[in-house]
């Protein structure tokens, strides 16, 4: 019943939006309220004629067999078989107990037929816009690639549908567009800018050989500071680059996220301990299996302390925790320390983006951009989260199959 139902379903809805002449539409008619209207006008005078001849032919039927009655009695009283004749043979109850049972059986058909058009016209409209609703959910959560698929544009909906297919399509392609001139342009300045840095290295070890003032040497020291600076920059601008790409997908193998948790710790909790502070690990004791790429995974944590010992003060301590919950594997990193205003927290993620603005020493605002492309490429999520007092930085990665 349900498959025919589908078929009977599909059938209307193919004959509605036939190609043939859904092109032939006035503009006054691509409206989906009007289309609706019309349907519903359609709808009603149909279920009015189904009434009406069920009625009838119910009515037809009862004073049939009312009819045959009579017609044998008569006989009977010909053929002397009886004397009794009904003076009313028709009464008014009857006639009004047929009206009242036709008009009540007509209006069930009708009802039922009636509300199986208006449920399936709005499955088919709830469809669209959930369809619409799913595409920008993906968009919103970096996923230009999302479409309606719709085709034709022969109602409000549709036209909707096709007009953000096609804003997708264009955005699509201006971010890759953007993403390849910003690669291009950093791979292209790495090479003058490390054949700068090479000059710079030339010119300090020549200095070193000849007398010079101290003005001349701090000079070239701070051109080497920020011709390194410079260098890291566009190296990370690239890396994020290459991770967003997916290309280091195919690098993907099975690991324990203990084991990369562990080997951060081994490096940074004595790097914690010479900046005056404590770094805390706490991870299960049995393995957090996972698909990934170990070198990114290791630089995403390794990013995160570093991003927590930046901005903590002396005495501040850094908790690095790993685990699993169901289907997803997880990564911590919380601190005690100033923590983030909300107004900041929306562009952390965003490249080249510094809290102090005024520091021109420091981190390059690239470490939570790198990642939380790390943990796209993983198809994972970062989040931030409030520590009363300070900040922690919560990833979620799927297992997936091991």
């Amino acid at each position: 019943m349900k498959a025919a139902f589908s078929r009977w379903r599909a059938s209307i809805f193919n004959a509605v939006t036939a190609p043939q002449w859904r092109h032939r539409l006035p503009a006054w008619l691509k409206s989906s309220a009007l289309q609706q209207g019309l349907m519903f006008g359609a709808v009603s005078i149909f279920s009015l004629l189904l009434m009406a001849s069920v009625t009838l032919l119910y009515v037809d039927h009862e004073l049939g067999s009312q009819n045959r009655e009579i017609v044998k009695e008569s006989r009977e009283l010909v053929q002397g078989q009886t004397t009794h004749i009904d003076d009313d043979p028709i009464e008014d109850d009857e006639i009004m107990a047929v009206l009242t049972s036709g008009f009540v059986l007509a209006g069930v058909l009708v009802s039922i037929f009636t509300s199986l058009i208006v449920v399936a016209l709005s499955r088919h409209s709830q469809k669209r816009i959930s369809r619409i609703e799913t595409v920008l959910s993906a968009v919103a959560d970096g996923d230009l690639s999302a479409r309606t698929g719709e085709k034709q544009s022969y109602n409000d909906l549709a036209r909707i549908s096709v007009s953000l297919d096609e804003m997708l399509s264009r955005l699509e392609g201006s971010v890759a567009a953007m993403s390849d001139i910003s690669a291009n342009i950093a791979h292209e300045l790495k090479t003058p800018i490390t054949r700068l840095r090479h000059n710079l290295l030339t010119l300090r070890d020549e200095a070193d050989s000849r007398p010079q003032s101290d003005a001349f040497l701090n000079e070239l020291d701070n051109a080497l500071v920020d011709s390194q600076r410079l260098a890291s920059i566009f190296d990370a601008l690239l890396r994020i680059s290459q991770i967003e790409s997916g290309a280091r997908r195919s690098r993907f193998a099975a690991l324990d996220l203990t084991q990369v948790i562990d080997t951060v710790a081994e490096i940074y909790v004595d790097v914690a301990e010479d900046a005056e502070m404590i770094l805390n690990v706490d991870m299960p004791s049995q393995p957090v299996m996972m698909q990934g790429d170990r070198e990114l995974l290791i630089q995403q944590v390794a990013n995160l302390i570093e991003n927590a010992l930046k901005y903590c003060p002396a005495g501040s301590e850094i908790q690095l925790r790993c685990g699993q919950d169901g289907e997803n594997a997880w990564i911590c990193v919380e601190d005690n320390g100033p923590g983030i205003a909300d107004s900041e927290k929306a562009r952390v993620f965003e490249r080249l983006y510094r809290i102090d603005k005024s520091r021109t020493k420091g981190g390059l605002g690239l470490g939570l951009s790198l990642a939380k492309a790390v943990a796209g490429l993983h198809h994972g999520t970062i989040s931030l989260l409030d520590c009363h007092p300070g900040l922690g930085v919560m990833v979620i990665l799927p297992r997936q199959s091991v």
